[in-house]
């Protein structure tokens, strides 16, 4: 059983209208308290948001039906909170069952001892999609707007990299991760029905990672015959590899054939398990190819072929030359900020996609979606291409695009106006918003697992960035109230 939030206040139950915060204190829950009260009372938008999660949460079953479960409301509060204070889910854990002011925000009373478990609150937030989180960021900002109208007439875009954690990839090292998680997935399968066979298997593991040892300190010797010191070792460690890998599929053939005869009825459809242990044997096998071209035939691998993590498959590798991590492991995100300070627009751009190739089509959807009335947008020379200015010009009329190379005299002529030199100084902006997101909302190093969970975990940042700049919008203004009131004589 599901609902908005519990419509009968409880004993002890703080009312929203009643919650006091130190506007003076700097912490950043507390404007992202403040915008969550704020929206509360705004029904309509509270009811669209709900009404978003409720579709996520509940899909099309009846949420009549079942146990009771968490309450949309405490849902988009924890949700908000995760990745606006920059929490991982033990943090938040904490947070949701000992913070005071948060748990009134989330209507539970201070003489209910309700608390939620880790996987509780693990579980429902991430029933949410990216999509979901988005839109409902949308509104965030919408919001806001109803404080500062004129906040869209300026944009501002960048794009940064978002890494992946991961550790830095190696033919070798990615062979060990393979190698190590086909042996104890198999390990697992063989001790459920008592097959035998996996005995040694942690002498197996510590043969590998010797091996592995002795790859690494060869690559980074000045010795005369390292090379073929080298393709010792690789061929040693990809013929243990190989003698694993038929050892997991021994494995797996005999739990088919003693299910077969324990129930001639066995259904030989592949489940998720089975499914995670034939993943990581095809990609070790995947691994040891690659060393093998590499490390034999000399040659050269493509950006394309190559594999950066076994765990996270999707990873790109972005060479940006920029210190301090010229070299990075993630996914470009583009993000467009206003006026005001609210992210309007935050997109993952897909492996290959650069700034050039999105801009337009991201600034025709934003002016649909703002009813044309942005009137300036201010980018970087890495979104210029001749065909990208004119484009843009034809929706915006003020485009601050600065050209790449050598300028012409109609170029100089168009960044030598007033206009566009005083948008060009407001533009770095948009660094200390992407510095914001980093350091603030966690958008440094990604800490979920999976594409789906990537793009998840930048829209909680962005949703979250944006609650902050609402909430502070509200903290200034409270302050300014305060302030004008007379002082006691």
């Amino acid at each position: 059983m599901r609902k908005n939030f519990e419509p009968q206040i409880t004993f002890g139950t703080v009312p929203v209208s009643n919650i006091k915060f130190d506007i003076f204190c700097r912490h950043e829950i507390v404007p992202i308290l403040m915008a969550l009260q704020h929206l509360y009372f705004n029904k309509p938008v509270l009811n669209e948001i709900l009404e978003l999660i409720k579709k996520d949460i509940v899909g099309d079953k009846n949420e009549k039906l079942g146990c009771s479960g968490m309450h949309y409301w405490e849902i988009l509060v924890l949700a908000s909170v995760r990745l606006g204070c920059d929490l991982d889910y033990d943090a938040l854990h904490d947070l949701a069952n000992n913070h005071t002011t948060l748990r009134d925000i989330m209507q539970i009373s201070r003489l209910d001892d309700q608390r939620f478990p880790r996987t509780t609150i693990h579980d429902n937030i991430t029933k949410l999609s990216p999509e979901t989180i988005f839109k409902i960021s949308d509104i965030i900002v919408r919001l806001g707007h109803g404080f500062y109208p004129k906040a869209i007439e300026k944009v501002r875009g960048d794009s940064f990299v978002v890494q992946k954690n991961i550790h830095y990839p190696t033919d070798a090292n990615l062979i060990l991760d393979g190698i190590h998680k086909s042996i104890k997935l198999s390990v697992s399968l063989a001790d459920a029905l008592n097959i035998s066979g996996w005995r040694q298997h942690a002498s197996l593991l510590k043969k590998i990672k010797s091996i592995l040892r002795n790859i690494q300190r060869t690559a980074k010797s000045k010795r005369k015959n390292k090379e073929e010191q080298l393709k010792k070792l690789y061929e040693e460690l990809i013929k243990r590899a190989h003698k694993i890998i038929e050892k997991s599929l021994d494995t797996i053939c005999t739990f088919y054939f003693t299910q077969f005869e324990l129930n001639p009825t066995f259904s030989f459809e592949i489940d998720s398990r089975m499914s995670e242990i034939l993943y990581f044997i095809n990609a070790t096998q995947n691994m040891c190819e690659l060393a093998e071209r590499r490390v034999f035939e000399n040659e050269k691998i493509p950006n394309s072929e190559k594999i950066f993590s076994l765990f996270e498959p999707f990873t790109e590798l972005i060479n940006r030359g920029k210190m301090p991590f010229p070299i990075e492991f993630g996914h470009r995100v583009l993000v467009i900020q206003d006026g005001g300070g609210f992210i309007v627009h935050a997109e993952v751009m897909g492996i290959g996609v650069t700034d050039e190739k999105v801009i337009v089509d991201t600034m025709k959807k934003l002016q649909d979606r703002f009813n044309n009335r942005i009137h300036i947008a201010s980018f970087d020379k890495g979104f210029w291409t001749p065909n990208n200015l004119k484009e843009l010009s034809d929706i915006i009329p003020l485009v601050c695009l600065p050209k790449k190379g050598r300028r012409s005299k109609v170029d100089q002529e168009r960044e030598g106006s007033k206009e566009f030199g005083k948008t060009r100084k407001w533009h770095p902006g948009i660094e200390s918003a992407i510095n914001a997101l980093g350091s603030g909302n966690g958008l440094i190093v990604c800490r979920d697992k999976g594409e789906e969970g990537y793009e998840r975990y930048v829209a909680f940042a962005v949703l979250g960035r944006n609650l902050q700049t609402l909430g502070t919008i509200l903290q200034k203004r409270e302050l300014k109230r305060i302030r004008r009131q007379p002082k006691a004589a």
